[in-house]
């Protein structure tokens, strides 16, 4: 890890340190559940505007998150991301930020997990779902997890 962690600061010149892998395969972040939001849209589907929701998680000194679809839209191709934001500052109203990971794509189910190394720190968590039959746009945003 300390010649990856060299490797990578040598070639990008950043404090940016490369985190645990993300378990990509299966989507899931490991850690305990330490909250979420769910994410509307502007055009209900079979009766319900929620597309999806996120997911946030820590471990370790680590945060995951991840975009999932819920029910109206799993198995369905469309626009989905995450991002995860280390807050520079440490305090709930992030205004400077550092470290980030992000997952930005045509998925079916979820987008991410996406993690960043946070102890100490408070993030700010991005989650988006574009549903094209609709053309509707669900997208929110949240900070003040700190650890």
């Amino acid at each position: 890890m300390a010649i990856l962690a060299a490797l990578v600061l040598g070639v990008s010149g950043s404090a940016f340190l490369a985190g645990p892998p993300a378990q990509a395969a299966t989507g899931t972040c490991s850690g305990s559940k330490i909250g979420g939001f769910d994410l509307y849209g502007d055009v209900a589907i079979n009766g319900s505007t929620r597309y999806g929701y996120v997911e946030i998680y820590y471990s370790g000194g680590y945060n995951c998150a991840r975009t999932v679809s819920s029910a109206n839209t799993w198995g369905v191709s469309k626009v989905m991301s995450v991002e995860l934001w280390v807050c520079s500052s440490g305090v709930s109203n992030c205004r400077l930020l550092e470290a980030n990971d992000r997952d930005h794509g045509t998925y079916r189910y979820y987008a991410g997990p996406v993690t960043a190394y946070a102890s100490g720190k408070c993030i700010w968590v991005i989650g988006n779902i574009y549903y094209p039959p609709t053309d509707s746009n669900a997208g929110n945003n949240r900070s003040g997890w700190c650890g």
